[in-house]
């Protein structure tokens, strides 16, 4: 679109394989194995195992993928979750991991495609009537996590895994280690939840887990909870906001001034 900011190389590499950068600190609550061929990024949760930032060579993919699910088994972790965005090598990745067993994306809470967006100017207000705000206690974030379950229909072993570890996650939310989580609410009634991720050493701000329960769609919940996070990360010195997009918020954030910058396939490691 003529008259939109362009977005850095920094911001664009960062959109694409954000795992990748940065600090790990251990209060997050992450592991990170990060080589010059791939980053691994496990969870605290079994099912959050993240494969990203993917370069090989053609006769190094059988050893890779051995490697990692060796890794992901150890450390009791399941379900990798690779990520192939257009810098990853070989060009023929995904159909070569296809050979060995892994599967589109797809189930609860996953889709096979993602895009990889940047936001580098400032989003339209809120729409009035919703309000927005940061958790401040361990019962707020008890409540966030079931309305992200609710939203996107999360398997219940899988939300009570979370559940599990909710003090651990409220300790890094609100030290700083760990993604800032939000709700938003009309007339007191919760009804969206929104995370980003504020690292010092990243160029922009990821946004993970927007969502809004399905009888409060369209009515401006999923942008007010974009404008806060906008709101925060220049407060923060981060005016860039970055997150990976599905086939249902995709339109959203690009009517907001979201600009795609990498198209992504995700695979499952069954």
């Amino acid at each position: 679109m003529p008259g939109r900011p362009s977005v850095s190389p920094d911001v664009r590499r960062f959109a694409e394989d954000p795992g990748a950068w940065g600090e790990i600190r251990p209060e997050s609550g992450l592991t990170r194995l990060l080589t010059d061929r791939y980053c691994l990024l496990l969870g605290p949760v079994p099912t959050f195992t993240s494969v990203s930032r993917l370069r090989l060579a053609p006769e190094e993919v059988a050893e890779t993928l051995a490697e990692i699910r060796d890794v992901v088994a150890t450390q009791g972790h399941r379900e990798a979750a690779w990520w192939v965005g257009p810098s990853a090598t070989p060009a023929d990745l995904v159909d070569r991991l296809a050979a060995h067993g892994l599967v589109p994306a797809t189930g609860p809470s996953w889709e096979p495609h993602a895009t990889a967006l940047a936001l580098v100017d400032e989003p339209p207000p809120s729409p009035p009537g919703i309000e927005v705000r940061r958790i401040a206690t361990l019962e707020e974030l008890v409540l966030a996590s079931r309305l992200a379950a609710e939203a996107f229909g999360a398997p219940p072993e899988e939300a009570a895994g979370w559940e599990e570890i909710a003090e651990q996650s409220f300790r890094a939310e609100q030290a700083g280690f760990g993604p800032r989580v939000y709700v938003a609410r009309v007339d007191g009634e919760p009804i969206a939840v929104g995370r980003a991720l504020f690292a010092p050493d990243c160029p922009a701000v990821l946004m993970i887990g927007g969502a809004v329960l399905p009888h409060a769609r369209g009515r401006g919940a999923y942008r007010a909870l974009v404008r806060a996070r906008w709101d925060d990360a220049v407060a923060e010195g981060f005016p860039a906001l970055t997150t990976h997009a599905g086939a249902m918020s995709r339109p959203i954030l690009e009517r907001l001034g979201f600009q795609a910058v990498a198209e992504i396939e995700i695979l499952l490691d069954p």
